[in-house]
């Protein structure tokens, strides 16, 4: 009986190792997410530069509106995130217009290329009051969680 014990309890420390190997050649990562982004003269072009970003990778991307449709009070559009060096993620975006300075919306990112493999997030959009760059429109906040799901990839 001792014997089986000692057996059944190797087993199981075998198959909590594989558990850990496993998850960790998966790649995961996650976090809490904050940023800014500044869309200057949206939307010619329909574009933002994330200033700020709580996460290197993002730190630099531009985020290309890629099919902007305009309703009287907001904005939808599938979005393409495309990091400085190399890797893009695919999403969308919402945007609420509330008046000058004031707005909200919500950006949704699914898949990724390169560095950003496997990434996902999920954004709330704010508008702070900070100006942009070119004097026109205010800075947007960015915050919210994102999370890689990558297998067997070393970046």
């Amino acid at each position: 009986m001792g014997s089986l014990r000692h057996v059944l309890a190797v087993a199981a420390a075998v198959a909590l190792l594989m558990t850990l190997a496993t998850s960790s050649a998966l790649g995961s990562q996650s976090g809490t997410f904050t940023g800014l982004k500044d869309c200057g003269s949206f939307p010619n072009p329909p574009q933002c530069t994330i200033t700020a970003s709580s996460l290197a990778t993002l730190r630099g991307a531009v985020v290309t509106y890629t099919a902007i449709v305009f309703f009287p009070d907001h904005l939808i559009s599938p979005v393409t995130l495309a990091a400085r060096g190399s890797g893009t993620a695919t999403g969308q975006c919402t945007f609420y217009f509330g008046g000058p300075g004031v707005g909200h919306g919500h950006c949704d990112y699914w898949s990724g290329t390169g560095k950003l493999n496997g990434f996902h997030a999920s954004l709330e959009v704010g508008t702070t009051s900070m100006l942009q760059a070119d004097g026109v429109g205010y800075v947007n906040s960015l915050s919210g969680t994102y999370w890689f799901e990558r297998e067997g990839d070393d970046d």
